[in-house]
């Protein structure tokens, strides 16, 4: 089984699992996807730690949500090569700027196709492309599904979209995984998601009265579920510190009580440490220990299932 984690390439998404990689918290069964958003160090510094590592990847040969592929090769930093690498997998979205050139492969190397638009999906439908690609990632769309055949790899998108970060005090905990990670369903040969990032890309956080944290855990059944800490001084902007400390105290209340065994990841622990601090450590790397912690549980659980 292979967890494909899509992730666009924001400075913390990177920063988590350039920390990941480096100590060896990934694993050849999760094949991190990245879509970049910026010609950043952090992307370039990430890149090379998986080659270090060879850790399985994919970078997005034609970004959607980001000026990142309209500056052509002129990157201040650029990618090492990776046509050669056993590793990689050469990646692209089935839009309207595709080229089949994009998932050219050497060797044993893999290609992934991710693949939302019915359309033109259809359109390759009996071409070389969809026979040579290796997999392609769908919404779990019946009619997605039955193109993409024996390829198909679910890519879901589990978080709970709302409009206001406090609106999360209302969700409190929620399934999380549609696609069944430790037996997959419906001919479906592999999973994707989000994390708890989610789909939904912005160029640039949206200021927010609120503060939250959201943990992913597994429950004795398998399944995976997502409960979420909100701060609850929300009247205004200001006094993020105190927000921050009041949803960590939410969480270090309720963790003790919930989680144990393979929830308790490294990640988890250093955020409810903070606890014993006086140090806003700032949302972003609020959000990296998060989806340290997810990635920690899910490498968990996969070595577990082998």
């Amino acid at each position: 089984m292979i967890y494909y984690p899509y992730l666009r390439g924001r400075m913390y998404d990177l920063l988590a699992l350039k920390s990941l990689s480096e100590n060896n918290q990934l694993g050849r069964n999760i094949v991190p996807i990245i879509e970049p958003v910026r010609d950043s160090k952090e992307l370039q510094q990430t890149v090379q730690i998986f080659i270090d590592q060879k850790q399985p990847f994919g970078v997005i040969a034609n970004p959607q949500v980001s000026l990142y592929g309209l500056n052509g090769e002129a990157k201040l930093y650029p990618l090492p090569k990776l046509s050669e690498l056993p590793f990689y997998y050469p990646s692209a979205i089935l839009a309207p700027d595709f080229s089949s050139d994009f998932l050219k492969t050497s060797g044993n190397q893999k290609s992934l196709l991710i693949a939302k638009n019915y359309p033109l999906l259809q359109a390759y439908a009996n071409t070389k492309l969809l026979k040579k690609v290796s997999g392609i990632l769908i919404p779990e769309e019946a009619r997605l599904h039955q193109l993409a055949g024996d390829k198909a790899i679910s890519l879901t998108d589990p978080l709970a979209f709302v409009e206001h970060v406090a609106d999360y005090a209302d969700l409190d905990d929620e399934y999380f995984e549609p696609a069944s990670w430790w037996n997959q369903v419906d001919n479906y040969h592999g999973f994707g998601d989000y994390s708890m990032v989610g789909s939904h890309y912005f160029d640039k956080g949206m200021p927010s009265r609120a503060i939250s944290m959201h943990i992913i855990y597994v429950t004795t059944d398998g399944s995976l579920r997502i409960h979420h800490f909100v701060s609850d001084s929300n009247e205004t902007m200001g006094g993020q510190k105190n927000k921050f400390f009041e949803a960590l105290q939410k969480l270090c209340d309720w963790v003790p009580e919930n989680l144990h065994g393979l929830n308790m990841t490294p990640a988890l622990q250093e955020l409810m440490a903070y606890q014993a601090q006086d140090k806003f450590p700032g949302l972003g790397n609020v959000k990296k220990l998060s989806l340290m912690h997810h990635f920690q549980l899910m490498h968990r659980l996969l070595e577990l299932k082998k």
